[in-house]
């Protein structure tokens, strides 16, 4: 009989135990030791956000690991390795190669914008680079500790893993952040497992355990069409505050689909956002990855993350011009909540200005300038950004369906892929999700393919 347990740090295993070091009641800051007889490896290293990361140090346990393993490079699963380095850590990194790339692109960002100097980001890189131990999908491997690794598709953002990790007398998956089957560029997350040894515990990710997700593929390419002919038809800019790892390239690709299929007349698309332009150029690199679709329509030419009215705004004077030129126009930048980067000038710009949209393409947490535009753009109100007072005059939109987290019953889904566990720990959800998650396991029951 499988056991569901939700926030709880403790797991036992047969030769040893599982520790949820972070995120075992909140989303963020996701890090997990597996501590077996034959030594220690921390699956991720992530950081909390926001309202999470309140009094946060690096775990003492943490440091004390013979390897890491990451299945992404989001920051909340990565954010802590530039303390974990400082702490003296000295052992391998290892990732898919593109969750490396990610991941480095991911940490050079947030120390910048933390204002570590310039030697300082380099010399963590070089570190970096040398710990890095890339490690392909499917193919698992005995390190040195006698502790297996299999890395598999975990479809939430390139590179993105579920790991298996098998010792002498037990073995335990962790899911990474898994991502909705069907979602554009990338595969879906792994139904294929190993059946031979039994599994003693699955950590898995319940970011949506509480709901499922009301709009798929087609309802948000509807809603951006109808965004985008608004759009041409009042000539506006459309201002879109977007995260520069996943959001942004998957933008890139429903607008390619719209203009494609004629569904909407080509219009100028500027990503102004220095991130999303490295990390969607590290989309490219790593093409091979993405889903049959993606990859068929590559093969005949397609290029689903480029097109010829598509520009790359690389340096900020170039940002700075884009507001004197009329639309119909869509501008991406980052950030995603609106808290910082180049976003912010043209909020400043454009907000006051009826004939502006902005379009919200992600969650905006509570207290964030995101959700503060959200709610002043209901009545009219207004808004104090980087100091400044602003009445929002703007059409204020959301495109919802875009998340990039499996709801209740795609996570069930996944669940009855794998060999019977005999224990689910649940993390990377609040209280609330956890629970209902363990609830609706229990009512559905797990009935493993």
């Amino acid at each position: 009989m499988t056991t569901v347990v939700p926030c709880e740090r403790l797991h036992p295993i047969p030769d040893g135990e599982v520790t949820l070091l972070g995120a075992h009641a909140q989303v963020t800051g996701a890090m997990t030791r597996i501590e077996t007889r034959e030594g220690a490896v921390l699956v991720d290293c992530g950081v909390p956000q926001g309202r999470d990361a309140h009094g946060y140090t690096l775990p003492d346990t943490a440091k004390d690991v013979d390897a890491v393993v990451l299945t992404h490079g989001h920051n909340d699963h990565v954010g802590s390795l530039p303390m974990l380095f400082e702490a003296g850590y000295d052992g391998p990194v290892f990732a898919t190669p593109a969750t490396l790339a990610v991941t480095r692109l991911s940490l050079e960002d947030s120390l910048e914008m933390q204002r570590v100097s310039p030697g300082e980001v380099r010399a963590f890189l070089k570190r970096f680079d040398a710990l890095s131990r890339p490690f392909p999908y499917d193919t698992p491997k005995e390190g040195k500790l006698g502790i297996s690794l299999a890395f598999r598709e975990a479809g939430h953002i390139l590179g993105s893993a579920s790991v298996d990790v098998i010792s002498k007398g037990s073995r335990v998956v962790v899911s990474g952040d898994l991502g909705r089957p069907g979602a554009p560029i990338l595969r879906d997350p792994c139904t294929t497992w190993d059946k031979d040894r039994p599994l003693d515990l699955v950590v898995v990710e319940t970011t949506y355990g509480s709901r499922e997700h009301a709009h798929g593929h087609d309802d948000v390419l509807a809603d951006f069409e109808k965004v985008l002919l608004d759009a041409i038809t009042r000539k506006s800019r459309v201002l879109v505050p977007s995260f520069a790892i996943g959001r942004t390239q998957t933008l890139l690709y429903f607008l390619n689909e719209l203009v494609e299929s004629k569904r909407v007349p080509e219009l100028p698309v500027a990503v102004d956002t220095p991130m999303g332009l490295a990390v969607t150029d590290t989309y490219k690199r790593f093409n091979r990855l993405f889903d049959k679709e993606s990859v068929d329509k590559m093969a005949h030419g397609d290029d689903v993350l480029d097109w010829e009215s598509l520009f790359a705004v690389e340096r900020g004077k170039d940002s700075r011009r884009l507001m004197d030129l009329p639309g119909p126009l869509v501008i991406i930048a980052g950030s995603g909540m609106c808290s910082g980067g180049r976003i912010v000038n043209h909020l400043i710009d454009g907000l006051p200005d009826p004939s502006t949209t902005v379009l919200f393409v992600g969650h905006q947490a509570e207290g964030t300038p995101g959700r503060r535009i959200q709610e002043a753009g209901k009545r009219g109100g207004r808004v104090h950004l980087d100091g400044q007072e602003l009445l929002v005059r703007a059409r204020i939109e959301t495109l919802r369906g875009l998340s990039a987290h499996a709801d209740r019953r795609e996570l069930l889904a996944w669940l009855s892929h794998l060999p019977t566990p005999k224990r689910i720990a649940l993390h990377h959800g609040d209280p609330d999700a956890q629970e209902a998650f363990a609830r609706y396991v229990d009512e559905q029951g797990l009935r493993v393919r």
